[in-house]
């Protein structure tokens, strides 16, 4: 396990963990330690029920910890869906990192970014800024907003498998484990079945231990016509904009190869290069 402070920042680097938290505090230091101390927990309660945290979300399941069922309750919200509370581990870790922070300390804006999965607090009149996208980037500014929220992006170019296509799919939500999980599961959708442009294989080809066992999982995407892309990411919006309205979630932003889909509440987006919007 390695940690650092640098720049006023948190940086922890733990097994699949890799976070990065920044408090806006006379007790940055204290809020650091704890920190610190409760990502090592949160890792070994996880080890203790990872089995049972592979397997399929369902009405069922009763787990032990506060992390296996805060993965848990993210994921059942989503229920029929095919999801695994793997789905949300690193969006629940943020987002009782944060709890925890704020039963002890008193802060007027924090954030813990566990590898592109943010969980923050800001008080009134606050702003925040982070950035989401590779070859395609863009700046976000989360403001006007009183309180708690999470912030997620899955696809399948990213460090966890999908099933579906989208190069990203980034949510915002109330909370961290809620947008990973909406992440996860609006990602598997946008596709295009039967596709010779779209190449994939079993998820337990690439990685044994894989929570998707037998489920195919994209590897590569050729171009695409813009039909194409309108075709695939018209399924994402459907599920989407189901959740938006069942306030679940409260923005979804969608990019298959430099086209972008921007649905619910509408933050200040700075694109680092020129892309299309889609009204589809």
């Amino acid at each position: 396990m390695k940690s650092l402070i640098e720049d006023d920042k948190l940086f922890i680097e733990n097994g699949p963990t890799n976070i990065i938290a920044e408090a806006f505090s006379s007790e940055k230091k204290e809020i650091y330690n704890l920190i610190f101390e409760y990502s090592s927990k949160f890792l070994k309660d996880l080890s203790l029920e990872i089995e049972k945290l592979k397997k399929p979300t369902s009405q069922k399941n009763k787990f032990v910890s506060d992390i296996a069922n805060t993965m848990f309750e993210s994921t059942k919200l989503f229920l029929p869906n095919f999801v695994t509370p793997m789905a949300s581990v690193a969006g629940s870790i943020s987002e009782l990192l944060l709890l925890k922070v704020l039963e002890k300390f008193k802060v007027k804006k924090i954030y813990i970014n566990n590898g592109g999965d943010i969980s923050l607090y800001i008080s009134k009149n606050e702003k925040f800024n982070f950035s989401i996208g590779g070859e395609t980037s863009c700046v976000i500014e989360y403001t006007g907003i009183d309180g708690f929220g999470g912030i997620a992006t899955s696809g399948w170019k990213g460090r966890s498998f999908s099933m579906g296509i989208a190069d990203s799919v980034t949510v915002i939500a109330e909370k961290a484990s809620v947008a990973d999980a909406a992440a996860t599961i609006i990602g598997n959708h946008i596709d295009l079945k039967n596709s010779n442009k779209v190449k994939k294989t079993f998820a337990n080809n690439l990685y044994e231990d894989t929570d998707l066992n037998n489920k195919l999982i994209t590897v590569s995407v050729e171009n695409l016509t813009e039909t194409e892309i309108r075709q695939a990411i018209s399924k994402g919006k459907n599920i989407s904009e189901h959740y938006i309205s069942k306030n679940l979630i409260k923005s979804v932003i969608i990019n298959l190869q430099d086209k972008i889909l921007i649905l619910g509440h509408k933050f200040n987006i700075k694109f680092n290069k020129k892309i299309k919007i889609l009204e589809v």
